[in-house]
């Protein structure tokens, strides 16, 4: 299993200004460098779970493209926690109509509209379509039964994308990542913040246990 950030690379934060989050995106660029971030990608959920869950966008999501680091030198991203959406693999990888830089598809029980017995088949299905368009599988660990799980991750495998071992769920739920670390080939050690103060602890305390357990070299 090969870790593709480091410990100052975190690809799954939210924002205040386009979904769940409670810091603002400049605030996140300016508290990431402070606690020494390299790279952000703040990855909002998309247009399907906003509708669903009736949250407020405060931004116009193309302004988005205007938007410049003035704080210090990290470097931010603009991506999309996207939407399986049914069991054929149809997501919704957008929001305003805008699509993000970088894409992790996740499973969202409320979003999700399909048979909820055919998730699986639904991540397969998504992968087959839209492969070169998918950066990440989302939290699969905590959407799905291991045997189900297990048979995401061999599929991402064989298509070369990686899983996201989701910080936010590893430590409210430590039993059922077993399954992803036996088995993923490359992963993202994600945060998956909505806070600052997830920002800067949770990602740390995955690597730190992550070398205690021999995953990663100390």
């Amino acid at each position: 299993m090969k870790i593709l950030n480091t410990e100052k690379e975190d690809y799954h934060v939210h924002s205040l200004n386009y979904s769940d989050g409670l810091s603002t995106i400049d605030e996140i660029a300016r508290f990431a460098g402070e606690i020494g971030m390299k790279k952000i990608v703040i990855c909002d959920h998309s247009q399907a779970a906003l509708d669903h869950n009736k949250y407020m966008k405060k931004s116009y999501r193309g302004i988005a493209a205007r938007w410049k680091n003035v704080f210090n030198d990290v470097e931010i991203l603009f991506g999309v926690e996207a939407d399986l959406l049914n069991e054929k693999g149809d997501v919704c990888m957008h929001i305003g109509g805008v699509e993000g830089d970088f894409i992790i598809l996740s499973y969202h029980a409320g979003v999700y509209t399909g048979d909820k017995t055919r998730v699986t088949e639904g991540f397969i299905n998504a992968m087959n379509r839209y492969s070169k368009q998918i950066n990440i599988i989302g939290h699969v660990c905590l959407d799905l039964g291991e045997v189900q799980a297990k048979k995401v991750i061999l599929e991402a495998n064989k298509h070369k994308i990686p899983l996201e071992l989701n910080a936010k769920y590893f430590f409210k739920y430590p039993d059922i990542w077993d399954v992803l670390l036996k088995n993923a080939d490359r992963i993202y050690v994600n945060s998956d913040a909505h806070t600052l103060y997830e920002l800067k602890e949770f990602r740390k305390k995955v690597f730190d246990r992550l070398k205690k357990e021999g995953y990663l070299k100390t």
